[in-house]
């Protein structure tokens, strides 16, 4: 032990030198507020941050943009994570079905709480076990056996524990809606997997509440949950305690013998230690003495029973706090834990969008910094309103864009021969101008080949639907005849089609700002 500590205070600048930088990398990964702030303090660097250096390049981006704007805008796009508000209901929804909501994970000052418990309660049997592990070490070898026991039982205790909680929770809330199922009788109890990716949450709303809870934390229809961890998690908690407690035991029993032992040895060369004393008195006196030394015994191993008693004791309660913590933190859905995550703990859409506002206003001002230092260091006048907030809107339009050009790529065969005669209508279906050049003699010539015009109607319309992009639209209608372009149904309808998609544009942006 004393080696060690002379080693530590003789490296006490590299030791503290390292703990600092342990801390700082777990707080740039576990904190991404930490990250950001790392970032920020990067980009506003004087001289070689990243607004000194792109302040230097006017070189013309994309769809108005100058690159050093979208590069700025790129660095902060990763800690912007907005969805649209029928995104975040979906996952509340969810959240709310599975019987999660509210729920949050395990707090970082949970886990150092049990971290803390565990190795406080588990240093002086971890003591003694080393000192069994190596019975002809020195005492830095028991130290440092010490040390590996605990942190073996904290890792195995501790996450034992706390899964065997939360196990706990999820097949309490599977039985009981499980229980509530066989109350209806005649339906055999199933699971309807519903994931996240499931745009429509409410498509079990029919259903009673514990079905919609089953439908998203039972894995299959004979998930029913276990008790198998926390069965596992008791058998190890007795079986330390009692094992730790026994050798406590065992062990004050044989310092006792020891001390006994030594306390009986005559002190060698010294003539006063054994005083002669008449048999009257001396056997007074060793009567008094072994009544003294019984009850002194006694006394003290009455003290270290209950004393050990206690430390037992306070093993296992520190163990049930383990099993509590598990139990009260953490989701029993399957998805529930990602749902979370996507919202960032909030249960409303307008504390979400309130919590990433200082950091959108953040950026705004760094690029309007960039925009003044790009004015400045221009020989021409540049004008330059682009903001964060556009380039997150038009960064959301192309994920659209791709994910609609994906779903069109990947689309069945048949549905591409259903609608492969709509881009090349038959000739010989006639217009109503056509029939009137063709037979001007029949009055009611004109009204005979209306319905081919509707049914052509109907299915450009469905054409257009199914294309659901604005260039690929433009495209179609090109490659249509004269007199179908020409219709005034089919122009109105085009119209309010493009109003439309306006309107929905503007929602999009209310809903993200």
């Amino acid at each position: 032990m004393e080696s060690i500590t002379e080693f530590a205070t003789a490296n006490l600048q590299i030791i503290a030198g390292i703990i600092a930088i342990a801390a700082l990398w777990s707080a740039y990964i576990s904190n991404y507020r930490f990250r950001l702030w790392l970032r920020d303090f990067w980009v506003t660097f004087p001289l070689i941050g990243s607004i000194a250096r792109l302040s230097k390049d006017r070189t013309q981006g994309s769809a108005g943009w100058l690159r050093a704007e979208e590069k700025l805008c790129g660095i902060y796009k990763p800690f912007v994570a907005l969805m649209k508000s029928d995104m975040f209901d979906q996952r509340i929804e969810y959240l709310r079905k599975a019987a999660d909501l509210g729920r949050t994970p395990t707090p970082m000052w949970v886990w150092f709480l049990l971290i803390v418990l565990v190795i406080a309660e588990g240093l002086g049997f971890s003591y003694l076990l080393g000192s069994w592990m190596a019975r002809e070490g020195s005492a830095n070898t028991h130290t440092l056996l010490m040390f590996a026991i605990v942190l073996v039982l904290c890792v195995i205790l501790v996450a034992l524990t706390h899964y065997a909680g939360h196990q706990y929770y999820r097949t309490s809330l599977l039985r009981s809606c499980f229980a509530r199922f066989k109350e209806k009788g005649s339906q055999e109890y199933a699971v309807e997997t519903i994931s996240l990716n499931n745009k429509n949450q409410g498509q079990d709303d029919g259903s009673p509440d514990f079905k919609q809870t089953i439908n998203r934390v039972a894995k299959h229809s004979h998930d029913v949950g276990s008790y198998a961890a926390g069965i596992i998690a008791i058998i190890a908690i007795a079986f330390i305690a009692i094992v730790s407690t026994y050798m406590r035991v065992k062990n004050m029993e044989g310092e006792m013998i020891r001390e006994s032992a030594t306390l009986e040895q005559p002190a060698a060369g010294n003539p006063f230690a054994q005083p002669v004393l008449p048999d009257e008195v001396a056997a007074a006196q060793g009567k008094a003495d072994r009544k003294a030394k019984t009850e002194a015994t006694q006394a003290m191993t009455d003290e270290g029973l209950a004393a050990f008693a206690m430390l037992g004791f306070i093993f296992v309660v520190t163990q049930i706090v383990g099993m509590g913590a598990g139990y009260k933190y953490g989701f029993a859905g399957r998805e529930s834990g990602a749902a979370h995550k996507s919202l960032g703990g909030f249960s409303t859409y307008e504390d979400y969008l309130a919590y990433f506002q200082p950091l959108r206003d953040l950026v705004n001002g760094r690029m309007k910094d960039l925009q003044q230092r790009l004015e400045r260091n221009s020989h021409t006048k540049l004008e330059l309103h682009k903001t964060f907030d556009d380039y997150l809107l038009e960064q959301q339009d192309q994920t659209g864009q791709l994910i609609r050009g994906i779903n069109t790529a990947v689309a069945p065969p048949a549905s591409a021969a259903v609608s492969a005669p709509v881009a090349m209508p038959r000739p010989e279906a006639p217009t109503p101008t056509q029939a009137l050049a063709a037979e001007p003699a029949v009055p009611a010539a004109p009204a005979a080949p209306a319905a081919p015009v509707v049914q052509s109607l109907s299915t450009v319309k469905a054409e257009f639907e199914r294309l659901d992009d604005a260039e690929a639209e433009k495209q179609y209608f090109l490659s249509l005849p004269a007199a179908l372009r020409s219709d005034a149904g089919l122009q109105a309808w085009l119209k309010d089609r493009k109003a439309q998609r306006a309107a929905a544009a503007t929602v999009a942006v209310d809903e993200l700002f």
